[in-house]
């Protein structure tokens, strides 16, 4: 075994000795640390992380699925109660976002611009949905090497801009915590939690125009459930009546119990984040 996996190996059993110590609440900060001074960077070798990944009987189980978070997630050390991954990504930004886990994340190679954010609330529309402002706090390029903490929901909103054609992060971090949902920004303002069995309802929904006709108006269909099957189908260009009526039924519908239009914030978000994207490349 080489330097870089017994690294990581060391970082997650200590890791694991503040946690028991501590508790979770400055787990961001030791985090941070410990990567500091482990300097992951310069040990970070491609081919070691490949081999040790196909070791069958040592190779950590992966947190993620494939491409459910990055170009490629890969754990590559478990403690009991933290753990170390490495995502992938190829150039493009991330949305804003933020985390129901603590830790910290590293540049290990390439290059992010990451913008952090503060949120603050005017309007209370849904249980899941919320207007308000998003204000952007800080900017800063991380390059190899670089580390940023990461705290806890709304103590840390951010988007990170991948900008080289791979940047590779490494994330040491606990797992979710239960019960416990991340929310999106746009930057027009709407703040939308992602909740499981909402976006599982979307998503049934969202199959079920492509099978046979129903009558959507029969469904117990909540305002978080047509906000988010407005937002996921922003981009659609289905021809599919049955995809279209359902969606305008749900578009009227958000704009009658809130008075607002999502197609609208959705696209004063896009072009923001367009011009933002046009600074850095």
């Amino acid at each position: 075994m080489n330097n870089f996996i017994k690294t990581v190996q060391t970082l997650t059993r200590k890791g694991d000795a503040f946690l028991a110590r501590q508790g979770l609440k400055n787990f961001h900060q030791e985090a941070a640390s410990l990567l500091a001074s482990a300097k992951l960077h310069q040990s970070f070798d491609f081919q070691e992380v490949v081999t040790a990944s196909f070791d069958r009987k040592k190779a950590p189980a992966p947190y993620f699925s494939h491409l459910e978070f990055s170009d490629l997630p890969l754990t590559v050390a478990r403690g009991e109660n933290c753990f170390i991954d490495l995502y992938f990504w190829r150039r493009r930004p991330t949305v804003i976002h933020n985390h129901h886990f603590m830790g910290a994340f590293q540049c290990l190679k390439g290059n992010n611009v990451d913008l952090e954010f503060k949120f603050h609330v005017e309007e209370k529309l849904s249980k899941f949905i919320s207007l308000g402002k998003i204000e952007e706090v800080k900017s800063r390029v991380l390059k190899s090497g670089d580390i940023t903490e990461i705290n806890y929901l709304d103590k840390f909103i951010h988007q990170n801009h991948h900008q080289a054609d791979l940047t590779i992060n490494l994330c040491f971090r606990t797992p979710q915590k239960k019960n416990a949902n991340i929310s999106n920004y746009l930057f027009s303002g709407l703040r939308y939690e992602k909740d499981g069995k909402t976006l599982e309802r979307v998503d049934r929904l969202i199959k079920l125009t492509q099978i046979e006709d129903f009558d959507f108006k029969q469904l117990d269909l909540t305002v978080d459930d047509a906000v988010h099957f407005l937002i996921q189908t922003a981009f659609h260009n289905s021809q599919n009546n049955r995809f279209i009526k359902l969606r305008d039924f749900l578009h009227k519908k958000v704009m009658k119990e809130t008075g607002m239009s999502v197609d609208k914030l959705v696209r004063a978000h896009e072009k923001r984040l367009d011009d933002i994207i046009d600074l850095y490349h």
